[in-house]
């Protein structure tokens, strides 16, 4: 029950999970960098940053980044621009660092044979703890510098360095108990990924409302600490105490369960298989519903809570023009514009969401192989072309679900909120327009499962870079081709206005059909299992 081993353990998730590692903490402290430099030229005198300020008393952005101290001063604005980043950034970089070598090493059977060398029985998970926390420190110190760096006040930016490092620690405690809880690792994904937007939208319904569930979120906790205000730093103690309770009780747990299981056991099987699992689209369907039903949650509770605050958004982007600017819109037709780049915004975060959950699906491929369970399936006499195309149609089945969910909230909400009904069909139809984005990251993943599986990683890169090119870019002024490198903008930068373009979508369409058929030939062609 001990923890030998432990720096042996911790020396393994290094060298095994460097390459995850260096690319999250340069990824988070690269937006930063991006948002410091593009906003030190956009606010470039204290009358700019103050009427930034001046801008942004009304609720509807407390809701998307709460309501953050300072703003009158160029760390605050910083702060509350880099606030939508950090508050999905750094509990998905904790979940994926954390979750990499419990359950994952667990569920593939790796835990198992370190544990019959001379290794404690809590040594992995001490030193997944470590090596995560050491981690999302190391990127709240290089954030906290780098803000300092283009300008904001050196105390400030270390305090809300620290802010950084305590959101993410707290997430490396929740998925540390989650590890515990659950057998499989898309589980705990599932269970990080509701707990960040769960906890995103209780913190931003505590700052509307002034009230006291503003502290049962830790996204809230980094508000308090008001770093560009009259800071106080017993938030932070808050979360250190928090992602410490949750790192013992993942140690409590750990001593109650036997290696290779979770303290809630998966549902017994019935002795006789249903007509419909017996078939093999049942049979991909039962493997991915519950990811389709899980991120159809998530979408439609991010976009009906951005569609019914749609006006108020408008209406603070209306009074600061040069915010109006830094998001991509134009000077004529403010109004009408504005209101139409923002929902174009929204479309293109849907269209990331989505695209995420296909590249995520088609991932989990890669575990049916690792387990052994894609060889039995293609020894009942059934082609591997059949077995990718059947899973292929379901993630894509499932993508449709959580795209249409998602829009309908977000032009339904949208509706509400402004009175007027076409929004529901021009969202849908904006919607639409990303389709061949969404289309583009699926054969991606095919394409790298066909030939060389373990590195899809590099397209969850491509995605992180499109997403971020797509959300910062315009507002950054970068090249526009930069930007159309971007499959979410290559479409059509603004869908609700300009509609789509018409080179995006072809380019995007013929890269996507190729790049699927390459995965299909590279997956009739390669050793399964690969190694």
């Amino acid at each position: 029950m001990g923890t030998q081993g432990v720096g042996t353990m911790t020396l393994i998730a290094l060298r095994t999970g460097w390459k995850a590692l260096v690319v999250w903490v340069l990824a988070m402290v690269g937006v930063m960098a991006l948002t410091g430099s593009s906003l030190g030229a956009l606010y470039d005198t204290p009358e700019k940053i103050r009427g930034y300020a001046e801008s942004l008393g009304g609720d509807a952005m407390a809701v998307l980044n709460g309501r953050v101290a300072g703003l009158d001063t160029f760390g605050g604005l910083l702060a509350n621009e880099f606030g939508f980043v950090l508050s999905f950034g750094m509990p998905l970089m904790a979940i994926a660092l954390t979750s990499r070598s419990t359950r994952r090493d667990e569920e593939a059977g790796r835990l198992e044979l370190l544990l019959a060398a001379r290794i404690g029985r809590r040594a992995p998970l001490l030193a997944a703890v470590l090596v995560a926390s050491g981690a999302v420190l190391l990127t709240g110190l290089a954030c906290g510098a780098m803000m300092a760096a283009f300008g904001a006040e050196a105390r400030g930016s270390f305090l809300y360095g620290l802010c950084i490092a305590a959101l993410g620690f707290v997430f490396v405690g929740i998925t540390a108990v989650a590890a515990q809880v659950v057998e499989h690792n898309r589980a705990v994904w599932g269970i990080g990924l509701a707990l960040t937007v769960g906890l995103y939208l209780l913190r931003g319904l505590g700052a509307l409302e002034r009230n006291a569930l503003l502290w049962l979120s830790p996204h809230g906790w980094v508000d308090e600490v008001r770093a560009f205000g009259e800071p106080q730093v017993w938030p932070l103690g808050l979360a250190l105490v928090v992602g410490l309770t949750l790192v013992g009780v993942a140690f409590w747990l750990l001593d109650r369960r036997d290696v290779g299981s979770a303290l809630v056991q998966p549902r017994r099987s019935v002795p006789r298989a249903s007509a419909a699992l017996r078939t093999p689209l049942g049979l991909a369907w039962r493997q991915h519903r519950g990811a389709v039903v899980g991120w159809a949650v998530i979408g439609t509770a991010l976009m009906a809570v951005y569609g019914a605050l749609a006006q108020e958004i408008i209406d603070v982007i209306t009074e600061n023009p040069a915010l109006g600017g830094f998001l991509g819109a134009g000077a004529e037709g403010m109004a009408e514009g504005l209101l139409r780049t923002v929902m174009s915004t929204f479309v293109m975060m849907l269209s990331i969401l989505v695209a995420a959950f296909v590249v995520a699906g088609i991932g989990s491929l890669r575990r049916e192989e690792e387990t052994g369970r894609l060889e039995v399936g293609l020894s009942a006499q059934r082609s591997r072309h059949s077995w990718l195309a059947v899973h292929l149609i379901v993630v894509m089945g499932g993508a449709l679900v959580v795209g249409l969910a998602g829009a309908l909230a977000l032009g339904g909400s949208t509706a509400a909120a402004l009175g007027e009904e076409v929004w529901v069909g021009d969202v849908l139809a904006g919607a639409v327009v990303q389709v061949p984005a969404v289309l583009f990251f699926a054969g991606l993943a095919v394409a790298l499962f066909g030939w060389r599986p373990r590195g899809h990683g590099l397209a969850w890169a491509v995605l992180a870079v499109g997403a971020l090119l797509g959300y910062l870019g315009p507002g950054f002024d970068l090249p526009d081709r930069l930007l159309d490198a971007s499959p979410f903008i290559a479409v059509g930068q603004d869908v609700l206005t300009q509609g789509a373009s018409t080179t995006g979508v072809v380019v995007l369409a013929a890269l996507s059909a190729t790049l699927t058929a390459a995965g299909f030939v590279g997956f009739r062609r390669r050793d399964v299992p690969v190694g």
